[in-house]
């Protein structure tokens, strides 16, 4: 490519020298005919005036040959319209740069179709330039559209500040998945959200505000405190051998509030945007993750107790002494300490790897 366009220069470029030759010698035939004794006269009479008159014939010259005469300079109205077609070729990338560039060819196309019904009276230029601007005119206003700011319900504003957001999720996507919210519900202290092989789990449930316990045939297995999810097992058909069904029982500790979204619903809005459905099954995922992992903990404790460093035996046996004294009711304040000193760092800061 480098080597054609240093071909099509020097090619360019010697047009141009053969060009001028030709007009010097044309211009030196011309100036002989028309004064034979020229060259006698110019050998010792040469003065400024002759060189300028020279020079003034040379340019009348190249202005014959190239263009017989230059317009003078267009309105205002041209120079706007070209100024702003200027503007829109320096647009940054997304979509507010494409904001940007479809407002500066709307101002373009107008300017130009104004000079065309103002200076120029041509028909045809004017039609086709409002033809532009009325093009463009329609993309600027479906892109406002979609840029324009969205406001949440407060309990979702909380969800997208928290989960999503930092996740590069902005308020148009997430306003999607806020769509297929089915209920926003209060529970009360001691009273069970669900019911294990009796409540079908078709939803998705994120607790808000309050704690819940979680047990498994009368035993409790942990804690899901506040923005966790309540059944994100189920989120990627984990129903063990209940089928639709929930496997353990959740019972709610203090007065709670849970978002509940209606799970085919919300599966079905995001599979049109894979980056939402991403972050969704990455949210989602950690939580699950973490779910497993103090179950994982738990089971080695009972199982290789042996092999546990002293450390890990009594944060575990902390965490269930917690849970088991939440399950009965009592108010250990060292022991929830313990609980959340144990869990809270693991979803605040520690680092985890994306499902």
């Amino acid at each position: 490519h480098a080597r054609r366009c240093w071909y099509l220069a020097r090619v360019r470029y010697l047009l141009i020298a053969r060009i001028c030759c030709r007009g010097r010698q044309a211009l030196f035939s011309a100036s002989v005919r028309g004064c034979p004794d020229a060259m006698s006269s110019a050998a010792g009479n040469a003065t400024a005036t002759d060189t300028l008159h020279a020079y003034s014939n040379m340019g009348t010259y190249f202005a014959t040959a190239v263009c017989p005469t230059w317009l003078p300079t267009n309105h205002i109205l041209f120079q706007l319209a070209n100024i702003f077609l200027f503007l829109s070729y320096m647009a940054p990338a997304g979509l507010y740069g494409l904001l940007y560039l479809r407002v500066c060819l709307t101002l373009g196309s107008f300017f130009f179709a104004l000079w065309g019904y103002v200076i120029l009276c041509a028909f045809d230029t004017m039609v086709w330039n409002a033809f532009f601007t009325a093009i463009n005119l329609v993309h600027v206003c479906v892109l406002m559209y979609v840029l324009r700011p969205v406001r949440l319900a407060p309990h979702m504003e909380v969800v997208y500040r928290e989960l999503f957001q930092p996740l590069k999720v902005s308020r148009q996507q997430f306003q999607a998945a806020a769509s297929c919210v089915k209920m926003l519900k209060d529970v009360e202290p001691q009273e069970t959200y669900a019911v294990e092989r009796v409540t079908r789990a078709d939803c998705l449930t994120l607790v808000l505000n309050g704690r819940f316990l979680v047990s498994h045939k009368g035993r409790p297995l942990q804690i899901v405190d506040r923005l966790e999810f309540l059944d994100s097992p189920e989120w990627f058909g984990v129903c063990g051998s209940g089928g639709d069904h929930f496997q353990v029982t959740m019972t709610a500790m203090e007065r709670c509030r849970v978002v509940v979204w209606n799970r085919d619903k919300l599966k079905l809005t995001i599979s049109g945007d894979t980056f939402l459905q991403a972050v969704f099954d990455n949210v989602v995922g950690k939580d699950v993750v973490r779910k497993l992992l103090f179950v994982t903990e738990s089971t080695q404790h009972n199982t290789h107790a042996d092999n546990v460093s002293e450390t890990t035996k009594l944060l575990i046996q902390m965490k269930e002494n917690a849970v088991r004294a939440a399950s009965h009711g009592e108010k250990d304040d060292a022991l929830v300490s313990v609980w959340s000193w144990g869990r809270k760092p693991c979803y605040r800061a520690d680092p985890e790897t994306a499902v």
